[in-house]
């Protein structure tokens, strides 16, 4: 194989790999090592060094390797045995001599046998705790990271110039693999020899995985089921190969798994590669041979779980983050432990800053402590942060939203610093925050300035710090008396920032950094770093690495499931807060629900997440059940109960609401955009109504707005607000955003209104007067019109098809009223047609139901005869009002006569009422009791 070009200028880039084209990459030819390559077979050039694996797996191999493990063992029992024998051999010493005698100074310096015999087991005991030391982790530790770029190597690596490297720069990785990643690679090579594989695969490394701690634990978040898993992998076998081989060679493919894995321990500063390193490679897809790209048996043993590797990925990170944690006060002190244990540098220039001290928070202290939360992601964050710092001088304000993580960068910058992986300008420096509420709090406006240019000059003074401050908006007016006696502070601060006396780090939220920042002089001398919400797997490992008290406080396990949920189904229907922290507070409401619902140590599920979440925002986000999907496919059922006739209709409401809740539909958009036309009376509301019942579960989850309320333009800021109010329509949408939102006679609107519905039934959303994004992906959008309700009346008269008549609204109608971009965002234009004498009957009929249910609860049992509902529905029956003279007739022949009846006593509880023809009540009284 050809030796492969390198390209070495990228900070954090890909490993490159060499492979020896005499030996093919095995390490040897015919038993020996290869002339070559010396035995490494692939290398990868590595920050001015070269990673190979150096450790031979073969059967014979792996017989020493078990047979000193073994031997390591028995000779740690004979030490430990021969320590106990010390401790009880000085036991009966001193029971069979005086026990005071034993603690004097006398007895230590005098020579005897027993005194010789008890520092001898204190020796071994010295030996044995070494020895446990030295084998508890691997030979070499990891690299250490520093902060430094890939040296420049030739534009062409061989061979000849890798041999010619010293050995400190050779790195024989396998020496820094642990015990049980080593016994993992040799018990996959174990099982392809048995298989009688050719080479050892990724896929027998896979198979193994269940059978490691690391493993089993990743599956068991997954809820991967280890039986199934086996069988499984089972047939995949079978499958993999029918060549039999005699002998087992390690792979180009595990050479560059082992590798990516050590530099995976690398880039996470972790002194030894476990198996999540392992794992990490193996589920990277870069290092497939092109055969198993194109059939790649792990990836669709996965899929057959509903698991994708970037799940798996997600899930090794939680372990990764859960370890760190646990370790983290010992990782910080070891990476830490020549920072200065007080506010001095290391040259011990800085001065003291004792008030300082008063008003602030030392945030490398905290770091080098272990009491800070591991800042996870932001990559792009910090490179710009420390572009910032090495260029301009300039101040950084950090500006996102409340929740987003401003402070968790602060903190990962300051475990930075601590552990030096930095810039060299910031190395040797302190990270500190100052409290301007403790600043302020109790001082005079010239005492305020006064406390922050002392401050200043005692950061000044102490030439290693950098100055943060969390809220720089509280600056602005503070310390401004009346009087005009003192200076703003924030005016003050930014004099000297703009000098560069310091480095000075700041954090706001966008509305405040518009409002009171932007145009002043504070705007000037910072430079903005746009803090977004975290990237969808970010803040899964954020919740992820949060869990565990969660976990711990109300003993409950999370499954990867949940975990995935809480963020996907808060960052879709939840709009008021922002990720990570609306996901963390989905995760501890539902925790302690299954604590309370099944008790210590059940598992939460993603159906659990799911419940909360519709719970809380009334949005259907769990599966569909059984029944409910039964509903769904008779929907046009459903609907019918209310709504008679306007067949189309039904149907293309009822299509829109089943492909939303199979989530088949376009989420960046409402669930529908449909615009209703016809004549007034004929159930446009009705429908719309039916619809909010049936899906969203009450009729009262409609917001109707009369359009002919907005015919102004100044009508705009009712609908969405202003600078100090919130908008009519854009309030109702933000307190429900599951919602069916109904604009009626919406060509009586002003066109600039109109205009503002092209953004929301295009990107699902809107942005109210307060600079609020108001979400409406969860709303059906229903806009009604009378536009051309006498040309429907005429062409349904003329029988003209329904489609005919559809495109003369559209083509000449419309256009009158509504820009045809608007026209052009509906998902569905809907004819209703006018009510004939029959569906007028069946409406009569559904309006007696009610008045029947009205009455039954009071426990008056009425009942309509058909003859009397056919003279009620002729009546009510105007072709060009549809059902609203109806509506009219039933309240002054049947509602009014009932009231009057029930107010004389004519009718009681228990009484059986008859409505006949003529409008007569026949009343059959109820037995006295």
């Amino acid at each position: 194989m050809a030796e492969e070009k390198k390209d070495n200028n990228e900070e954090k880039s890909e490993l490159n790999y060499l492979v020896c084209d005499s030996c093919n990459g095995k390490g040897f030819l015919q038993n020996e090592k290869c002339p070559k390559c010396g035995g490494m077979a692939i290398a990868a050039p590595f920050y001015g060094r070269f990673l190979y694996w150096g450790k031979k797996i073969d059967n014979l191999n792996i017989v020493v390797d078990r047979a000193i493990v073994t031997i390591n063992k028995a000779i740690n029992i004979i030490l430990a045995v021969i320590g106990v024998f010390g401790l009880f051999f000085l036991i009966y010493v001193a029971y069979i001599n005086n026990f005071n005698e034993i603690l004097t100074i006398k007895y230590w310096n005098s020579p005897s046998y027993d005194k010789s015999i008890f520092w001898f087991t204190i020796l071994t005991d010295l030996y044995l705790y070494y020895r446990i030391s030295m084998q508890s982790g691997p030979s070499k530790q990891v690299v250490r990271k520093i902060f430094l770029k890939q040296p420049e190597l030739p534009e062409f690596v061989d061979w000849s110039f890798v041999r010619r490297q010293s050995r400190s720069k050779l790195v024989d990785i396998s020496l820094a693999f642990d015990k049980e990643s080593i016994e993992l690679i040799e018990t996959a090579w174990q099982l392809a020899r048995a298989l009688k594989h050719a080479e050892l695969k990724r896929i027998h490394l896979f198979a193994m995985l269940p059978s490691f701690n690391d493993g089993a634990v990743i599956w068991g978040r997954l809820g991967i089921d280890p039986e199934v898993f086996k069988e499984k992998m089972g047939r995949a076998f079978r499958k993999y190969s029918d060549e039999k081989a005699n002998h087992t060679d390690i792979s180009h493919e595990i050479y560059k798994i082992l590798m990516k894995a050590y530099f995976e321990a690398y880039n996470g500063g972790r002194k030894k590669v476990s198996i999540t390193e392992i794992m990490f490679a193996l589920v990277d897809v870069d290092l497939l041979e092109a055969s198993e790209k194109h059939d790649d048996y792990i990836e669709k043993i996965l899929i057959d779980f509903e698991i994708d590797y970037q799940k798996v990925i997600n899930v090794i990170e939680w372990i990764r983050l859960q370890r760190q944690l646990r370790e983290g006060l010992q990782r910080f002190s070891a990476k830490a432990r020549y920072k200065p244990k007080s506010g001095m540098d290391r040259a011990m220039t800085a001065i003291a800053t004792p008030l300082l001290n008063q008003f602030s928070i030392d945030l490398t202290l905290q770091a080098r402590n272990g009491q800070l939360f591991p800042c996870i992601g932001r990559e792009k964050e910090f490179e710009q942060i420390f572009r910032i710092i090495e260029g301009s001088r300039d101040g950084i304000l950090l500006t996102g939203f409340s929740g987003v993580g401003r402070t968790t960068i602060l903190n990962g910058l300051a475990q930075r610093m601590a552990e030096e992986t930095v810039p060299d300008v910031i190395k040797d420096k302190r990270l500190v925050s100052i409290s301007v509420a403790h600043l302020i709090s109790g001082a005079a406006p010239a005492e305020a300035e006064e406390r922050l240019l002392m401050v200043a000059d005692e950061v000044v003074k102490s030439k290693n710090i950098i100055l943060v401050i969390e809220d720089l908006h509280n600056l602005v007016g503070a310390g401004a008396g009346s009087g005009g006696t003192s200076l703003d502070l924030g005016e003050v601060f930014a004099e000297m920032v703009r000098k560069h006396y310091f480095y000075a780090l700041a954090t706001t939220d966008p509305e405040n950094f518009t409002d009171r920042i932007e145009r002043g002089s504070l705007g000037e001398v910072f430079q903005r770093v746009q803090v977004n919400e975290l990237e969808f797997n970010d803040a899964i490992q954020v919740i992820e690495a949060k869990s565990g008290p969660i976990e711990y406080k109300n003993n409950v396990f999370f499954s990867y499931a949940s975990i995935e949920a809480s963020v996907e189904l808060s960052a879709k229907y939840i709009h008021d807060k922002y990720l990570p922290e609306k996901a963390l507070d989905i995760l501890e409401e539902v925790a302690v629900k299954v604590r309370k619902d099944r008790g210590a140590r059940a598992v939460v599920s993603r159906e659990d997440v799911a419940e909360t979440i519709s719970s809380s925002t009334g949005i259907k986000v769990t599966k569909v059940s059984e029944d409910e999907s039964q509903k769904l496919l008779n929907l046009e059922d459903e609907l019918h109960k209310r709504v008679i006739g306007q067949e189309e209709a039904v149907k293309m409401v009822s299509a829109s609401l089943r492909r939303s809740r199979a989530e088949l539909r376009d989420e960046k958009r409402p669930i529908v955009n449909l615009l209703f036309l016809g004549p007034t009376g004929v159930g446009k509301t009705e429908l719309a109504k039916a619809v909010a019942e049936s899906y969203f579960g009450q009729e009262e989850n409609i917001l109707r707005f009369d359009m002919s309320e907005f015919q102004e333009k100044s009508a705009i800021d009712k609908l969405i607000g202003g600078k100090d109010e919130v908008g009519v329509l854009t309030e109702a949408v933000r307190k429900n955003p599951f919602s069916l939102v109904l604009f009626d006679e919406v060509e009586k609107a002003h066109p600039d209104i109109l205009n503002l519905f092209l953004q929301v039934m295009d990107d699902g959303r809107l942005t109210d007067g307060l600079g609020r994004t108001i979400d409406f992906t969860n709303v059906i959008l229903i806009m009604t019109s009378n536009a051309g309700a006498q040309r429907i009346q005429d062409e349904i008269q003329a029988e003209l098809p329904i489609e005919q008549i559809k495109d003369h609204l559209i083509n000449e109608e419309l256009k009158q009223v509504m820009r045809p971009e608007l026209i052009n965002r509906f998902d569905g234009v809907i004819v209703f047609k006018p009510l004939t004498q029959l569906e007028v009957n069946q409406i009569a009929g559904l309006m007696a139901k009610k008045i029947v249910k009205k009455l039954a609860d009071k426990e008056i049992y009425l009942t309509f005869t058909d003859e009397a509902v056919h003279e009620l529905a002729e009546a009510g029956f105007d072709p060009k009002f549809g059902a609203r003279p109806l509506r009219r007739v039933m309240q002054e022949r049947v509602d009014d006569m009932l009231a009057n009846a029930l107010l004389k006593g004519e009718i009681n509880r228990r009484d059986k009422v008859t409505l006949m023809p003529g409008g007569e009540l026949k009343v059959e009284k109820a037995e006295e009791i």
